[in-house]
């Protein structure tokens, strides 16, 4: 005798009513295209997460990381989007990490865009009350002098720049470490940005100069163009010239590895291994103050004002988007002394 499969309620029409009883076709019409919805959205969330460049997508994941220690740490839901949830947040990472700020900021961002995507509702009110709490943070921080992390760059002037490339050596590494610099300041570069350089990707444009394509970012193609400088000594394009010239390079990685022989290898430099160059110059060049790689991309900002470069210009050139608060920033440095109101008054 045969016997009918075990059904569910509801397996006939894919879903059932709340009483148990299989969806009749008006109901189904209903349902489905939502269902069929729901999962698309679920697809399309993950194809634009996917889209992400790779370092924001290690930056969610860290912060999410640490939002789960959190939440484990004080015993509460882990999809809570709270305002007592989020303020605790910034405080468990002040008093159990003694993170900087900076890094309170991004992984706060992180974790409540991690909440977002698993649809967990965190309103206005919440975010507000933890931008809060990081600002208290930062003011206790200030009034007792104390800085975690390791601060803002110091942007270098044009007249640091020239004793950085003076101080370069004649030699292979010599002529890597000034192209890198003057490439770097002129293009406001990341370390990642000249880590990740090819030698394809510094295209000749007639007589104006170089243009670095740097790929597709967030604010859309990013072409940087690279003019020849005014002076011989610190004119970009040559000293990249140079380089390919002394290295033989003419395609892969624009700037390499050197041993203590001075022999180039094939492979490309880290992100890391670009900072500790730039730092080593400024210790070469005796500059009072210690640089890092992100001194270029702030001083080319900066100098850039003060010589009457505006908002959009910079921006463009380097890679910033329109209205960032970084270049704002940059220009409040040298804003605050050229456009002060009390050089004109007479005093």
């Amino acid at each position: 005798m045969s016997q009918e499969p075990d059904r569910t309620p509801g397996d006939a029409g894919g879903e059932a009513a709340p009483d148990g009883k299989p969806l009749g076709p008006h109901e189904r019409a209903l349902v489905e295209p939502r269902a069929r919805l729901e999962r698309l959205d679920a697809v399309a969330e993950a194809y634009v997460d996917e889209q992400r460049p790779a370092n924001t997508r290690r930056a969610y994941a860290e912060a999410w990381r640490l939002w789960e220690d959190y939440t484990r740490d004080a015993g509460i839901p882990q999809l809570s989007g709270t305002v007592g949830a989020l303020v605790g947040f910034v405080r468990w990472m002040e008093t159990t990490k003694q993170a900087a700020p900076s890094t309170v900021e991004a992984r706060l961002a992180g974790a409540v865009a991690g909440l977002r995507r698993q649809r967990v509702p965190v309103d206005r009110q919440a975010t507000r009350a933890a931008w809060q709490a990081l600002r208290a943070y930062e003011r206790r921080l200030a009034d007792a002098g104390v800085v975690r992390g390791r601060g803002k760059a110091t942007p270098i002037t044009l007249e640091q720049l020239r004793a950085l490339v003076r101080a370069c050596p004649d030699s292979s590494a010599g002529r890597r470490d000034r192209a890198l610099l003057l490439i770097g300041f002129t293009i406001a570069a990341r370390r990642s940005e000249l880590a990740g350089l090819h030698v394809e990707q510094l295209t000749a444009d007639g007589s104006n100069g170089l243009v670095a394509a740097l790929g597709y970012t967030k604010t859309g193609p990013d072409e940087r163009p690279i003019p020849h400088g005014a002076h011989r000594d610190t004119c970009p394009v040559r000293a990249w010239q140079d380089w390919c010239a002394a290295a033989g390079i003419t395609e892969g990685p624009a700037f390499r590895r050197i041993d203590r022989h001075d022999h180039v290898f094939e492979a490309g430099l880290s992100a890391q291994a670009v900072g500790e160059i730039v730092t080593r110059c400024g210790e070469r060049a005796e500059l009072p103050f210690r640089i890092t790689g992100h001194s270029l991309r702030a001083g080319l900002a900066t100098e850039a004002r003060r010589h009457g470069a505006d908002h959009k210009a910079v921006c463009d050139q380097g890679g910033w988007t329109y209205g960032s608060k970084a270049v704002h920033g940059y220009f409040h440095t040298v804003d605050r002394w050229t456009e002060n109101p009390i050089n004109n008054i007479g005093l």
